[in-house]
């Protein structure tokens, strides 16, 4: 890098802005690659919170799932009880 410096510098003024604009640029590079590096974080930790809440719901859906299956049985089996007790009643 300072080989580079020293070639520019002997450009004078315009080499001297070259080697600002390249550091410049190098720097804003380096800024971006750690923007983008907390983004990827920050983009892991909420998709990771967003599985977790699913996987949630998902065994809460299934809970509410079996409960509603065991309602549904003992309904079937209250009204099968109660046609036989009206069968037996119309006898």
């Amino acid at each position: 890098m300072d080989s580079i410096l020293q070639a520019l510098a002997q450009y004078g003024p315009l080499g001297l802005w070259t080697a600002s604009l390249l550091w410049m640029n190098w720097q804003m590079r380096k800024d971006m690659k750690e923007d983008e590096k907390r983004a990827d974080a920050a983009l892991r930790y909420h998709q990771d919170k967003i599985a977790e809440k699913l996987e949630t719901q998902e065994k809460l859906l299934e809970r509410a799932l079996d409960k509603i299956d065991s309602g549904l049985t003992a309904m079937r089996e209250k009204y099968a009880e109660d046609r036989m007790l009206r069968m037996k009643g119309d006898k």
